[in-house]
């Protein structure tokens, strides 16, 4: 196997064995997660060697204690070399460019479609918006654009500023701009890499967001070319990660918070989303998704815990006839008005003086 191969080689009796080999806090085995690029016997040398993995020195530390154990009882093994390497620092471009007039950039991503990313960042915005922040929302979701259905603004149009940029749409004390205004809603995006590269660096440094305090930006799921470009076209503030409590959320959610660790983009957090339901007629709570997960991944993680939203019928209700949650009180809306003043303190802005 040459060293820089990513097509695992993993002999059955080793396969057997690493199978028992638990990641630290989930249930899922390092083979089943794809972990493992080799595993196999060189003479009485066990050969096992890891996908480079950016995780804390005790995960590390406990990963190899219990890759050593299953491998040492396996016949004819008499030394083990182990490898889990860490994840390279990639070469970074000439440098993002600041976005002029706008004191901070914060995405919000998940590893994965369906947890709320999309109804997080609308209201993640609007909350910071109610503090006296100058807030605008960037829709970089390009395949699958939510946010003018969620703000009511359907058929709105961006319209040209001064300096020849783009005028961004202003909805509910905000500024927004989405893909979904420049393409119709039933159209579908068929773009791939450069041309979505293109797209991003001109929503983001060709429209006329300043002056702003912070520019929310909904990314699309997952850790493609579109997070990529972001990461290397602006500097980023700090993200925000959303993740549900299920266990196949959860691995995705690493997976983007080390996209950020990998960019060198701070990550503000991780918001634990539809997490516990309560039942009008009995007022009872109820985890659907599982609850209590997402606080220790944060820790293992070394991020902050942001906060806990509760699944409820109102919210979907509200974002479906374009009346945000955040602006009401219900308690679902509470919850993400404290989502802003976490994020807004751990950026450390505070609305002008006036």
């Amino acid at each position: 196997m040459t060293p820089n191969s990513d097509k695992p080689v993993i002999s059955p009796v080793f396969a057997q064995a690493l199978a028992n080999v638990r990641y630290p806090g989930f249930d899922a085995d390092i083979v089943s997660m794809d972990l493992v690029l080799e595993a196999r016997l060189d003479g009485t040398r066990a050969v096992v060697r890891l996908r480079p993995l950016a995780a804390p020195p005790e995960v590390r530390e406990q990963l190899e204690n219990d890759i050593a154990g299953v491998i040492s009882g396996l016949a004819g093994v008499s030394e083990l070399e182990l490898d889990v390497p860490e994840p390279p620092q990639p070469k970074k471009p000439a440098g993002p460019r600041p976005l002029e007039g706008v004191k901070a950039v914060v995405p919000v991503a998940s590893g994965k479609g369906g947890v709320g990313k999309s109804t997080v960042a609308v209201n993640l915005a609007l909350g910071l918006a109610q503090q006296g922040l100058k807030v605008g929302l960037l829709d970089l979701d390009l395949y699958g654009p939510s946010i003018p259905l969620m703000l009511g603004l359907q058929g709105a149009q961006p319209g040209d500023a001064e300096n020849g940029k783009i005028a961004p749409v202003q909805a509910h004390g905000i500024k927004v701009l989405s893909i979904g205004f420049l393409v119709g809603a039933e159209r579908a995006l068929i773009w791939r890499g450069p041309i979505l590269m293109k797209a991003v660096k001109q929503l983001l440094h060709e429209v006329a967001w300043a002056p702003l305090d912070v520019l929310v930006l909904d990314l699309p799921p997952g850790t493609g070319d579109i997070q990529i470009t972001m990461t290397q076209e602006v500097p980023i503030a700090g993200a925000v990660v959303v993740t549900t409590p299920q266990d196949v959320a959860l691995v995705d959610a690493i997976k983007a918070v080390d996209m950020f660790n990998h960019t060198n983009a701070p990550v503000l957090g991780i918001v634990e989303n539809m997490s516990y339901f309560i039942c009008p007629d009995c007022d009872s709570r109820h985890e659907i998704f599982g609850h209590g997960s997402v606080r220790p991944l944060a820790a293992r993680l070394g991020v902050p815990f942001l906060g806990e939203i509760p699944l409820d019928k109102a919210v979907r209700e509200a974002m479906d006839v374009g009346r945000p949650i955040v602006e009401s009180n219900a308690a679902s809306g509470q919850a993400y008005q404290e989502l802003a003043r976490q994020v807004a303190a751990r950026l450390n802005l505070a609305p002008e003086v006036k």
